[in-house]
């Protein structure tokens, strides 16, 4: 990343929040009865939207990746199209938060955003539907609807059950169904087909049911290492998490697990403190790839870091922040733990 990339994303992000207001206003200015379609918070609700817009630019900046702010905001769109709101009013909002960042920042920080607005601008208006993430006819789709009826037993024995009579294994049981389940019931919050509390029920269900696992969890010889695994600050995604914790205890780690939201001033204390060989870091939003690399570039301990989340683009993206390894799925994040802590990668 050159000087003026640093510079530039730091100047968008630090103004984000001001950016994102008067580009508001600007939306609002332009869009007819705009207070009666978006209602009373909609003022509030578009500006925290589009400082998360900008969040993205930002880490798009930094990585010299356009593909982060145009898959950023095309998930955006087919969100809010999703939700109800108008095709139009998306590319209208987009349109003044491109104007907004050019009139308001430096000319060479317009300059330099410029071909990150036009490369996801030419996206949006080719497309608007969101990737397809779920199979109605798996496995996941059964777990899914047991925790979507607030059925926590029934999720717990459809898993255990499975299990036992040879359906499927663990490993299978927590990549292939309980995180599908729970990306889906995700979606389903974000495109507004359910409520925060009911996803939060499904989540509940799902984490509690990856817990139950460990009744039926291999029990290996300890392998001698150990793990410190959390997500970075902002990051309140933990079944991701909790399942690579499960997948590596069953592969013989000792595994610290801090979960979600985790300050990362003191990741490298703790794990030291925990006598860590290895630290597995999340960052699932583009917004929480700074928190990321700056952990990264300013750590001093000899503890390798592996990262894994959409925040990261791939390895190479992983090892440019300064990662030591990159999990693109969690059976191969357990394949990259071992290798970087020098057991034989096979024993996975």
């Amino acid at each position: 990343m050159t000087r003026a990339a640093a510079f530039t994303a730091e100047l968008v992000r630090s103004s984000s929040r001001g950016l994102a207001g008067l580009a508001c206003a600007l939306l609002f200015e332009r869009t007819a009865n705009a207070q009666e379609q978006y209602g009373e918070d909609g003022f509030d609700s578009w500006r925290q939207t589009l400082a998360a817009r900008l969040q993205a630019l930002a880490s798009a900046l930094e990585s010299g990746d356009q593909a982060i702010f145009t898959e950023d905001l095309h998930w955006f769109q087919g969100v809010s199209v999703t939700r109800g709101i108008p095709k139009s009013d998306v590319l209208l909002a987009v349109d003044c938060l491109n104007e907004t960042v050019r009139s308001q920042l430096p000319e060479e920080t317009g300059d330099a955003v410029a071909p990150y607005f036009a490369s996801a601008i030419e996206k949006l208006n080719t497309s608007t539907e969101l990737p397809p993430e779920f199979d109605a006819g798996s496995e996941a789709s059964s777990l899914f609807d047991l925790a979507l009826i607030g059925d926590l037993g029934g999720a717990r024995h459809f898993l255990l059950d499975g299990i036992r009579a040879g359906r499927f294994t663990v490993q299978m049981a927590v990549t292939d169904i309980i995180l599908p389940a729970a990306r889906e019931a995700g979606r389903r919050w974000h495109l507004g087909q359910m409520g925060i509390a009911a996803e939060h029920v499904i989540t509940a269900t799902l984490r509690s049911a990856l817990h139950s696992l460990t009744a039926v969890l291999p029990k290996p010889p300890p392998n001698g290492k150990a793990a410190f695994i959390a997500a970075v600050p902002g990051d309140a995604h933990d079944t991701g998490l909790i399942a690579f914790a499960l997948l590596l205890e069953a592969d013989g780690w000792r595994v610290a697990l801090a979960g979600a939201d985790t300050p990362t001033e003191e990741v490298d204390v703790t794990a030291a403190g925990y006598e860590c060989d290895l630290i597995a870091l999340s960052a699932t939003l583009p917004s929480q790839r700074y928190a990321l690399s700056s952990y990264l570039s300013r750590r001093d301990s000899e503890i390798p870091v592996m990262v894994g989340g959409a925040a990261v683009r791939g390895e190479k993206d992983a090892k440019a922040m300064g990662a030591r390894g990159f999990a693109i799925s969690l059976s191969r994040g357990v394949t990259v733990a071992r290798k970087l802590v020098g057991l034989d990668a096979t024993g996975a």
